[in-house]
């Protein structure tokens, strides 16, 4: 009985709350607002506690050290029952979770079950904690995204603002887990938003650094590693950084390729059986990790060691690099819970180590720090990977604050990001999307629709009806024709719109007699430059939920130079796409 009162009372509570907060549009933006500050807090603490639950599993099972017996047991166990909750329970737990943090936005509106997220919590820890080799961040803001969605649909907020609090709980759980909050903004709007112009931008800015300051407060305020100052010596160190950016776009590359290959293979002969596989994975990397336990976990310790100088040697670094390379393509391909972030940092860390190695040895009188080399590397090889090159820039500078190399560091990033988009226009993120046959919409989508404008997709023969006209004489007019909406016109000028299918109830009614058009038409009527984009004319179709715009001259808004439908724009966006391709085939010939 007393469980019963406590759950109306809860409901009276939560409706109340509800009424207030939804009254009005300047009350829903004091919610989301209030949200959007609460979102970056909760980020912040998911962050915190995904980093002390992964390091204190790794110590107690000791598997933040090459395995013994014991570790690989616990360790087993660790990545057993994640698999198993993963593969069994909820299959949206897999891998980074930033590919269903987009889907959720393009597909869902947004919407990202609240046991999904605690479930990628759980799963999260437990994979990390065993030793595998990938990260946290990636599962950090993917579990704040699930919180931002799941605040957002409790509150009843509009399908718009839980797509925002989406990406204000992704950017917040980047900038607490890496204390990077312009990163965080810059990878939200690139990697997840797909646009930098995105209008959420100040949200995500204000949840990057509330979170960043939260965690600050557990972890500390010091940089991720330890503070650098490299310089640019001399102009001929260029080239050398320039190679840097080429090894790590076709390596980048190959990476991203392996994982790919490997995920169609290993899917296809353990089909049904993933558990299997993943028990497998983890089998193997204990053995790679028996040959160098540096491979193990993200690799926090290790970039640190590579960006010092402390591994030096050639031969430590090309190891270190293909194990690390064959260690992430089976642990990312396999599906265990864990990001990509730091794991692919190592990766680039070691091979631009390994080539400022090579570069000391042949060119010992210009060649500077091999550690300068790795930090070059670890921006390039994630520019090549995750395709979000400002990011990249960003990060290293934040994660390091080092910034007399920057200039080094942009130009490697931009040759290694236009090099692999030659190669592979997919992100890691796309492709995995793309061959479990989840088609994402891509930066492109949105370009076309922006350069495009309304009078390259509008109807310029227009039916108009004049507002004088009786709605019986309409009917018959309009009765035959497959037209949906006119124009009601006075003297040429607009006055209203009106349906076909108004004119039809109306006649049905059988109040018509004498009466005219103009006393059925919307007077209010939603109207498109012929300038401007067809992107805004659907957002316009959208918001208003109508079926078609009247298209005005700027001289004249009362002057209909055409109509505009969402059919309109997906026949014109298709068929530029169709010429952009056709063109592009042309030009392959020449």
């Amino acid at each position: 009985m007393r469980n019963i009162k406590d759950n109306n009372i809860f409901k009276y509570l939560r409706r109340r709350v509800l009424d207030f907060s939804l009254r009005n549009s300047i009350n829903e933006e004091r919610t989301y607002l209030a949200l959007t500050i609460i979102t970056g807090i909760l980020s912040a603490l998911i962050a915190v506690s995904l980093y002390k639950s992964v390091e204190f599993l790794k110590h107690i099972s000791g598997t933040d050290q090459a395995f013994t017996l014991k570790s690989f047991g616990i360790g087993f166990v660790l990545v057993f029952i994640s698999g198993w909750i993963t593969t069994r329970k909820f299959p949206s737990t897999s891998g980074s979770g930033i590919p269903g943090v987009r889907v959720a936005l393009a597909v869902f509106h947004g919407k990202i079950g609240f046991l999904d997220t605690i479930a990628k919590f759980v799963v999260s820890a437990l994979s990390l904690g065993s030793g595998v080799s990938l990260g946290r961040e990636g599962p950090t803001a993917a579990i704040s995204a699930g919180i931002g969605s799941s605040l957002g649909s409790f509150f009843h907020l509009s399908k718009k603002r839980v797509k925002a609090l989406v990406a204000v709980g992704s950017a917040g759980g980047i900038a607490a887990a890496f204390n990077t909050p312009m990163a965080a903004v810059v990878f939200t709007l690139e990697e997840v938003v797909g646009d930098l112009n995105a209008k959420v931008l100040g949200s995500i800015i204000i949840s990057s650094v509330v979170a960043s300051v939260v965690g600050q407060f557990f972890l500390g305020t010091s940089t991720v590693f330890t503070e650098l100052n490299y310089q640019l010596n001399s102009i001929s160190e260029i080239p050398l950084y320039c190679s840097v950016g080429v090894a790590c776009a076709i390596f980048g590359s190959l990476w991203m390729k392996s994982v790919t290959t490997f995920r169609k293979y290993s899917l296809s002969i353990f089909k049904g059986h993933r558990l299997s596989l993943i028990s497998a994975t983890f089998v193997t990397i204990a053995l790679i990790g028996q040959v160098n336990h540096h491979v193990l976990g993200s690799g926090h310790g290790t970039i640190e060691h590579a960006l010092l100088s402390l591994f030096s040697d050639w031969k430590t670094l090309i190891s270190l690099f293909a194990l690390k390379f064959i260690a992430t393509t089976i642990s990312y391909g396999s599906g265990i819970s864990g990001g990509l972030f730091m794991p692919t940092l190592l990766l680039g860390a070691s091979l631009g180590g390994f080539i400022g190695s090579i570069s000391q040895m042949v060119f010992p009188e210009i060649s500077p720090n091999i550690g300068a080399f790795a930090l070059i590397g670890m921006g390039a090889f994630f520019a090549s990977v995750i395709k979000a090159p400002f990011t990249s820039i960003l990060m290293i500078f934040e994660l390091t604050r080092d910034y007399n190399i920057i200039l080094p560091l942009m130009i490697s990033n931009i040759i290694s990001y236009a090099i692999s988009l030659a190669l592979d226009k997919n992100s890691i993120y796309e492709s995995i999307s793309e061959q479990d046959g989840i088609h994402l919409p891509k930066k492109e989508d949105y370009e076309i629709l922006d350069t495009f404008i309304v009078e390259e997709a509008m109807i310029r023969d227009v039916e108009f009806l004049n507002s004088g006209d009786l709605i019986i004489d309409a009917y018959q007019r309009t009765k035959e024709t497959s037209i949906s909406g006119f124009p009601v016109v006075k003297n040429s000028s607009l006055v209203g719109m009106v349906s076909s299918n108004e004119i039809g109830a109306a006649k049905v009614r059988q109040d018509c007699d004498n009466k005219t058009i103009e006393s059925i038409c919307m007077k209010k009527v939603i109207k498109i430059y012929p300038d401007q984009s067809l992107m805004y004319a659907l957002h316009l179709l959208d918001k208003f939920h109508i079926s078609r715009l009247p298209v005005v001259s700027r001289l004249d808004d009362k002057n209909v130079i055409g109509i505009i439908t969402a059919n309109d724009i997906t026949h014109r966006f298709g068929l530029h796409v169709s010429e952009e391709i056709n063109d592009k085939k042309e030009i392959e010939k020449i």
